[in-house]
């Protein structure tokens, strides 16, 4: 008995093996792109190892330590921008301090209001907070507003007096529930462009974060001060613009951490910057300033208990 085939299952046309070869490589491509993707968000997103949680769970065995909660976004997160909370660690004694790593990524003022019940239960020594850089991001423009209020989960979009009321809120419910000596750090800027708009934003904040400051009686530290005496003193004049989009410089920087190894002084050489990473984050000459500073609090309030 003689078999017909079909010739064109047998024999596909060039044009039929040319699409199959196409969609493989598209899928492939798609994998590839979402799996960098999800490596990378994972890698980001990552809780510190030191985190309040993990503080709680392990209370007992620094049961004779002096607790240190740095409560902030990501610039305190350590993941996206190098890590200050780890330097103080390594300037105080370990023997007879821990520290707590309580930043969130991408987190504004109200944001941490919503969880510092979990802050308060770790009964801290100390407490600093550095946050308020998405807050001033998020007045820039209706399109960072509405990004906020979505990604966030906000009530509202984010103002300057917004911002004021959250920030004295903070300081209202750590002084009435703890016994925590309280420090306020004013903002890094965004950007290294001293008169732009989005450095004025943070110059603007951070008169915010001094007036709470004195009002509530908890101690300022002058972060974005410093940082700017160290920018006028070198004369710097940065190869990017917040004008020109912080978003894709923000995104890169995240890509080439994870994915390529780049170390985050890396990143900010590449960029021209000479404090920060992106517009938003710190290199580790800006973490050691925050650590600096954080350093000195701790050391003189633990000198007056």
């Amino acid at each position: 008995m003689r078999i017909i085939t079909n010739p064109l299952k047998d024999h596909e046309i060039p044009e039929a093996i040319m699409i199959k070869n196409v969609i493989i490589t598209v899928v492939i491509l798609i994998v590839v792109i979402v799996g960098i993707y999800v490596y990378g968000y994972y890698h980001a997103q990552k809780m510190p190892d030191n985190n309040p949680n993990w503080f709680l769970q392990n209370r007992e065995s620094f049961s004779d330590k002096k607790t240190v909660v740095c409560i902030g976004d990501s610039i305190t997160h350590g993941r996206v921008s190098a890590n200050y909370v780890d330097i103080v660690a390594g300037k105080l004694d370990s023997k007879r301090y821990v520290l707590v790593n309580a930043g969130i990524n991408s987190e504004l003022a109200y944001n941490v209001l919503q969880r510092l019940e979990e802050i308060i239960k770790c009964k801290p020594d100390f407490v600093t907070i550095l946050i308020g850089t998405n807050d001033a991001n998020g007045t820039m423009s209706e399109k960072n507003a509405a990004r906020a209020v979505k990604e966030m989960k906000l009530p509202q979009k984010p103002t300057a007096e917004w911002y004021r009321q959250n920030l004295v809120a903070l300081c209202k419910k750590l002084k009435a529930e703890t016994e925590a000596k309280i420090a306020l750090l004013s903002l890094p800027p965004i950007g290294e462009e001293i008169n732009s708009e989005a450095y004025e934003r943070t110059v603007k904040f951070s008169k915010i974060i001094r007036e709470v400051s004195q009002a509530e009686g908890v101690t300022y530290l002058p972060l974005n001060e410093r940082i700017t005496e160290y920018l006028k003193a070198e004369n710097h004049v940065p190869a990017l613009t917040y004008k020109k989009g912080f978003l894709g410089v923000m995104y890169k920087g995240i890509f080439f951490h994870f994915l390529l190894g780049r170390s985050f002084d890396e990143i900010s050489e590449s960029n021209g910057f000479l404090i920060v990473t992106d517009f938003l984050h710190l290199n580790n000459r800006g973490a050691e300033m925050v650590a600096e500073l954080i350093e000195g609090f701790v050391r003189g309030a633990a000198a007056t208990r």
